[in-house]
């Protein structure tokens, strides 16, 4: 578990946490120079980084730890790191954020679905939010890689649903945001999608941000911008913290330069019938 904390910390003050959660599964995180841990450390959040069970560079046996039957470990993995984070004489128990993209954003879900007590506010980027029409529509070594993860198809459908956050979208209590690249073929926009659609029904506060320009991505410099002043708004918003100091790109100046925009779910158009079928 990697740890960052502000260089200067006054004695005494409690500090909102992110939990940032790798991706993968088969991942890691190294202690490195990365620019959003930077911002959110800068901004006066502390950041924890966990490799839960599942996670690469702990042997092949911790690697294995999550597969098939053994995903909720992983998610109580999770459980256990915000409970040693309430421990920590920094850490603000009542602001603590789940954060993370693809299997990190799955996580994210899940942290939120399963843990509804526990965190305050989630970010989840390009997660995957129904493994069984998730598996039905991603390709190649995406595809084989959760098959060997999580299970197939038709086989495996009942866990399948049971480890799927859309299964637990009724205990999310929190705000949530939410991005999505809109040519991602790893994870169909139609998952996030589905997503949104429950929490708006339910009246939780949700925020989508769909790139139109992004795959399975936030490699655009405009959507970048867009993103990280959207986010810190939401957190700041939701967590009753301090605004963005005035110069940050405001969120609807970084959606005119890039071009993404916060889109209600596609509808389904109903199927045109064929002459005589």
């Amino acid at each position: 578990m990697n740890l960052y904390l502000p260089k200067k910390l006054a004695r005494g003050k409690k500090l909102p946490v992110v939990v940032e959660i790798h991706g993968g599964p088969a991942s890691s995180s190294v202690v490195r120079w990365n620019p959003q841990v930077g911002m959110l450390v800068a901004r006066g959040f502390a950041v924890i980084q966990p490799n839960v069970r599942g996670s690469t560079g702990f042997g092949k046996q911790y690697e294995k730890a999550d597969n098939g039957t053994k995903r909720m470990d992983a998610v109580k993995d999770l459980l256990a790191v915000n409970e040693w984070t309430r421990r920590q004489s920094w850490a603000d128990p009542e602001r603590i954020v789940a954060m993370g993209g693809s299997y990190g954003g799955y996580m994210t879900y899940m942290a939120l679905g399963h843990q509804p007590e526990k965190w305050r506010a989630g970010v989840a980027m390009v997660g995957v939010v129904n493994l069984v029409t998730f598996l039905g529509t991603t390709t190649g070594a995406i595809r084989l890689a959760f098959r060997e993860e999580f299970g197939e198809l038709p086989k495996d459908e009942p866990f399948l649903k049971e480890v799927s956050p859309l299964t637990a979208v009724a205990k999310i209590k929190v705000p949530v945001f939410v991005y999505q690249g809109a040519n991602d073929p790893r994870v169909p926009r139609s998952e996030q999608d589905q997503m949104v659609t429950a929490l708006r029904e339910a009246k939780i506060p949700v925020e989508y941000m769909v790139a139109d320009d992004e795959g399975h991505s936030l490699s655009q410099r405009p959507n970048k911008l867009a993103f990280v002043s959207r986010s810190l708004r939401f957190l700041e918003q939701h967590l009753g913290l301090p605004g963005l100091p005035a110069g940050c790109p405001a969120p609807g100046a970084a959606k005119a330069a890039a071009g993404p925009a916060e889109k209600k779910p596609a509808e389904k158009k109903p199927a045109e019938k064929k002459p005589g079928g």
